[in-house]
C-alpha cells in the first residue's frame, strides 16, 4: 500500500513482521487533553492508497486501550478516500489522558471487502432454512 505524508509524522510501521496491524502516530506539534466521555478527531498526518477491493480499517492497539482507556470509532477508510485519514478516539476512561506526538495511538488493518448488491426481499423469502440458532442474541448460546 503506497502513502503519502501530509504532516510531519513517523511512517506507520508494523510492530513485527508478522503483525496484522500497521501502526500509526501522533504527528509532530499534536497534542490533546481528553476528559473522561471526551472524544477528539485527530489527524494522523497520512494519506493512503487503499489497493482496490480492500478497506483500511482502523483498531485499538491493545497497549493505548488498556492503559490509557482510548477506544477508536469511526474505523472504515475505504479504497476511494484521498484525504488525509484522521482517528476518531474517545476516552472511555475515569481520568483525563494526555495524547502526545510521536505516540503510537491506533493501528490499521487492511483487509479486503465482498462488494455484494443490496437487495430487498420479503421476510418470507430472506432465508432458505431456519437455523438452530435461530433469532437468538445477546448470550444465548450459553456461557463456556
Amino acid at each position: 500500500m503506497k502513502i503519502s505524508k501530509v504532516r510531519n509524522v513517523k511512517t506507520p510501521v508494523r510492530g513485527t513482521p508478522e503483525s496484522a496491524g500497521i501502526d500509526f502516530f501522533v504527528p509532530e506539534g499534536i497534542r490533546a487533553k481528553l476528559p473522561p466521555g471526551g472524544s477528539c478527531l485527530m489527524p494522523s498526518g497520512i494519506k493512503a492508497n487503499v489497493p482496490s477491493g480492500y478497506a483500511l480499517i482502523a483498531f485499538n492497539k491493545s497497549g493505548v486501550a488498556v492503559k490509557k482507556q482510548l477506544y477508536a470509532g469511526a474505523c472504515v477508510v475505504d479504497e476511494d478516500y484521498q484525504g488525509e485519514i484522521h482517528i476518531n478516539l474517545t476516552n472511555v476512561g475515569q481520568s483525563s489522558v494526555e495524547i502526545n506526538s510521536g505516540e503510537k495511538i491506533i493501528q490499521f488493518v487492511l483487509l479486503p471487502v465482498f462488494y455484494d448488491t443490496i437487495e430487498e426481499v420479503e421476510l418470507e423469502e430472506l432465508y432458505e432454512e431456519e437455523t438452530a440458532r435461530g433469532e437468538g442474541g445477546f448470550g444465548s448460546t450459553g456461557v463456556e
